[in-house]
């Protein structure tokens, strides 16, 4: 659209000419001979530009000047003359006047000028509409604040905004709303109309920042082609926001101070000072005294700009914050996503209220923007408000001081313990080694160290596959193809890289732990390559059960290390064949109740829980058509009870606690009746 401008010149000629000159070069114009004229022009035709002779007869282009300004403030007003006088020309710019030209006209400057003047009044414009724009987005009234502390740090911010002097340094964590904070200082106050400029020192290389504050000169640097104005230029009565000030490098802070003290300041490669009016507003989450003890921040720089300081707490520590910031930005995001506005469960609402918020406010709408995305009518109950790496961090937070430990009479090991604390870790934490560490107080790499040096690499890749790891499977602790064929995999390529010590890892065929462990007739063939997968499988509190419960053979990496020990009291254990273990007695070709379901020993923790010890080396105790219930998924009862119904031989009524003896401790993982753990998958006879 193109610029309408009023030309005012009591001689007819001059506005012909002007008029017919400037609609050539694509401009509307309206021509008007004396003050009367230019007057109505200015009520009904709006120009953008109002270009007057300084002498209109009898009359003044002064009074032109003053009647454009009287209707409009921001309409440019150009002065010309003939007569060089720069007394006249001083007073038309202290009116208000943008700029004069003197007569003779040149057309190629006038355009030039014109052309300038409308960009200027364009950039002017569009900046009125901006601020107008941030009044309304950033307002105070816009802020939540039902929390006591958000009420004292709003009011503060108010008594902030009501004067334009002073520096302002925003205190708090990542997400919180300092941004905001500074945003609704600026536009609440008398600077609302100029820039506010922000910049992030931690987003630009440190070689880069300077020059994006300052600006710099033409040639200053390879690259630097021609001038360029920086933010604190730019901001020329408005403010400037430095957030995370905390990790401004200390090389720049001496140039930053100088301008916050005397509002001078030199281009990158310039000689001349620069004065500027802007108002500073710092923002960190650094602890700057600290900073300031360790020489990372300067001393001078942080008493300058802690004068005016706002501390926001974490959304955390003010509860009474989050159920109106869940009011507010649902609000505004269905007017971004244009859905309707859905109804909260109260469980959702609970989950809200007793998250932690790691992330603050931030968080929270980025919580609230994937639920409403992922669910165009209704929102999901705590499931979906509380995703996986929710529940990880609210376990992160929620963590409980450290109990006091108290020393065995006997001692114990201390790798022991801090071993067990890591593998806890690495579960919690769904096996991201990122936030073990963390759980920890550990560095990634530290955490690394001391997973190389427990062998708990590859128990990670086993707690994997069978689900032990938070937000892992959890069809069970063990059982199901999948998970078989999960082993099936793992097995063969640890066949694949230990290849010599084994051919498949023994749970997933029919054979025997020392395939792969051990050759108990030779000890010198003893390897602990295998350990930390089997470790993962088995628990460590073996010994501590002092039962084959978690078969505690794998402590010292010898099946017959459990057999051997119990063979005084149960003879058979001793001569069973270390290379098929319980099928030695058993006959694995047997139906599933074979091998003698019928007595039950005193003796706990082994397989005569629930095997009668009398049973012959190659019994094949066959009761047909019998599933092997206690043995599988179902309770002992289930099978007894039933079988006793039928008037079966020799099963008697035998309580389920009788197996728990051996499983109380996998028992506790898993839920259902009973997972027979020595038995099952991960074991050797699966």
């Amino acid at each position: 659209m193109s610029a309408k401008i009023l030309i005012v010149d009591d001689e007819e000629l001059i506005r012909w000419s002007l008029s017919s000159d400037l609609s050539n070069s694509g401009y509307k114009t309206v021509a008007a001979a004396d003050l009367a004229e230019a007057a109505n022009a200015l009520e009904t035709e709006n120009p953008d530009v109002v270009l007057t002779d300084l002498r209109l007869g009898t009359e003044s282009g002064l009074d032109v000047l003053r009647l454009a300004r009287r209707g409009n403030p921001d309409l440019p007003v150009i002065i010309m003359t003939a007569f060089a006088d720069l007394e006249s020309a001083v007073s038309a710019l202290r009116e208000g006047a943008v700029d004069y030209i003197s007569k003779p006209l040149q057309l190629t400057g006038l355009k030039i000028t014109l052309k300038r003047v409308l960009e200027t009044a364009q950039l002017k414009r569009r900046l009125d509409r901006a601020s107008q724009k941030g009044r309304n987005k950033y307002s105070f009234e816009t802020i939540v604040a039902e929390s006591p502390s958000m009420k004292d740090a709003l009011a503060m911010a108010r008594k902030i905004a009501a004067t334009p002097f002073g520096t302002v340094l925003i205190l708090g964590e990542s997400g919180c709303g300092k941004d905001r904070f500074a945003r609704a200082i600026h536009y609440g106050s008398v600077r609302a109309s100029d820039p506010f400029m922000e910049i992030s020192c931690t987003a630009i290389p440190e070689n880069l920042l300077e020059s994006e504050l300052f600006g710099y000169e033409k040639g200053s640097f390879t690259g630097a082609v021609g001038q360029k104005k920086g933010l604190f230029e730019i901001a020329d009565g408005g403010t400037v926001f430095l957030n995370e000030i905390g990790h401004m490098p200390l090389s720049l802070q001496g140039k930053v101070l100088r301008a916050l003290e005397d509002k001078t300041f030199k281009r990158v490669g310039g000689r001349d000072d620069i004065t500027v009016d802007v108002r500073v507003i710092a923002a960190t989450n650094e602890d700057l005294p600290k900073a300031v003890a360790e020489g990372r921040f300067r001393q001078d720089l942080y008493y300058r700009v802690n004068v005016l300081t706002i501390q926001l707490k974490p959304l955390r520590e003010r509860r009474e914050d989050i159920l109106p910031l869940v009011d507010r930005l649902v609000e505004k995001l269905c007017v971004d996503l244009r859905k309707p506005k859905p109804v909260l469960p109260p469980e959702t609402l609970a989950a809200f209220q007793e998250y932690k918020w790691p992330g603050n406010v931030r968080e929270l709408r980025n919580v609230l923007e994937r639920m409403m995305i992922l669910d165009e009518t209704q929102f999901q109950p705590v499931a979906a408000a509380q995703p996986a790496h929710i529940a990880r961090a609210q376990a992160a937070n929620e963590r409980a001081e450290a109990a006091p430990v108290t020393l065995p009479p006997d001692g114990l090991r201390l790798e022991d313990v801090e071993k067990d604390l890591v593998l806890q870790a690495l579960k919690r934490s769904g096996g991201n080694q990122q936030k073990a560490a963390q759980s920890l107080g550990l560095s990634r790499d530290a955490l690394r160290r001391r997973m190389e040096k427990f062998g708990l690499r590859e128990a990670l890749g086993v707690l994997a596959l069978l689900g032990l790891l938070a937000g892992g499977a959890s069809a069970g602790f063990f059982g199901g193809s999948s998970k078989k064929d999960a082993f099936a995999a793992a097995h063969e390529a640890k066949a694949k890289e230990y290849s010599g010590k084994a051919g498949a890892h023994a749970p997933v065929k029919a054979g025997e732990c020392s395939k792969c462990h051990a050759d108990p007739k030779d000890p010198a063939k003893l390897t602990l390559e295998y350990k930390p997968l089997c470790l993962s499988c088995h628990a460590d509190r073996a010994e501590d059960m002092k039962k084959a419960s978690v078969h505690s053979a794998f402590k010292d990496m010898d099946c017959n290390a459990c057999h051997q020990s119990h063979s005084s009291e149960k003879p058979h254990l001793l001569n069973a064949p270390v290379n098929e273990l319980c099928s030695g007695c058993h006959d694995p070709k047997s139906e599933p109740l074979a091998a003698a379901h019928h007595g039950v020993s005193s003796f706990e923790g082994e397989c005569t829980t629930c095997h009668s010890p009398h049973a012959s080396k190659n019994a094949k105790l066959i009761i047909e058509g019998k599933e092997h219930v206690p043995f599988g998924s179902r309770s002992c009862e289930m099978c007894h009870d039933k079988a006793t119904k039928e008037g079966k031989v020799g099963l008697k009524k035998m309580p389920a606690a009788t197996c728990f003896v051996c499983h109380s401790n996998f028992r506790k993982l898993d839920k259902s009746p009973v997972v027979h753990v020595p038995f099952s998958s991960g074991e050797c006879t699966t």
